[in-house]
């Protein structure tokens, strides 16, 4: 039996401070994850639950605990589902699976599957906040939270800008930002805002996305104006004055009063 990994390891070197994913086809035919890690290789699975099993012969965890609440709901039981610091802990270790796949998406830009793993993770954090007996894993939702959310908001900008829609990128991650402002002062966190680091991180986001915001049509003719004007070209101002006038009543939807 030979199962070394040496020669794979030998032909994808292990880099210090940088994060080294790739995709694979599995020989189930399914697509998997690689990281390089410094001692060797992490697999995960493409789709589903990331390291492959069907824990309590459920999708994941997650989904096992969600649909017992909903059982428990739906027959009227008195006592609510109660996760116990065993159940928390083993939640904790999946929403690690589904960090480091989270991250491997961002990596592959595989965008729309970020967010879910991001979803899947807060999901996870909802579940202990509400259902956790021991107030240590009630903590310990509340401390990721903003971790986890900065990165769905990041998913869905990435996803945007990759298709070309900036305005509607900048929209997205002002709305993420706004969110997040409201979970910090529900956790009582938004005392100190420059403590957090995923807000200062979107703000700042935020602002290099607007510096860097395309020029729409009529914003254009307003900087082409002025340069007209300040060049003592009158003609071409007043060109550019009558396109202008045009376009702002193509916008007010009232074309016929030109």
């Amino acid at each position: 039996m030979n199962k070394d990994l040496g020669p794979i390891l030998h032909g994808w070197p292990y880099a210090q401070g940088e994060l080294r994913v790739r995709k694979i086809d599995g020989g189930d035919g399914q697509p998997r994850i690689q990281i390089r890690m410094d001692m060797g290789l992490m697999q995960l699975a493409w789709f589903g639950r990331p390291d492959g099993s069907r824990p309590r012969n459920s999708v994941s965890l997650l989904d096992h605990f969600q649909a017992e609440c909903r059982r428990r709901q739906g027959e009227g039981q008195a006592a609510p589902l109660t996760l116990s610091r065993t159940d928390c802990w083993e939640l904790g270790q999946e929403a690690m699976q589904y960090y480091w796949r989270r991250l491997s998406f961002f990596e592959l830009k595989e965008y729309v599957l970020a967010e879910q793993d991001a979803t899947h993770n807060l999901d996870i954090l909802d579940l202990c906040q509400d259902y956790a007996e021991h107030p240590d894993d009630r903590q310990i939702a509340h401390q990721y939270r903003a971790f986890v959310t900065a990165h769905r908001i990041q998913a869905g900008v990435l996803l945007l800008l990759e298709e070309h829609d900036h305005q509607g990128a900048l929209q997205h991650l002002r709305n993420g930002i706004g969110n997040l402002e409201e979970i910090l002062t529900r956790q009582g966190d938004l005392e100190h805002p420059d403590s957090c680091q995923e807000l200062n991180f979107l703000r700042q986001w935020e602002q290099e996305l607007e510096q860097s915001r395309p020029l729409s049509p009529e914003e254009k003719l307003h900087v082409e104006l002025a340069r007209a004007v300040e060049q003592e070209r009158f003609e071409l101002a007043a060109s550019l004055r009558d396109r202008l006038r045009v376009l702002q009543a193509q916008r007010r939807g009232n074309p016929g009063s030109l």
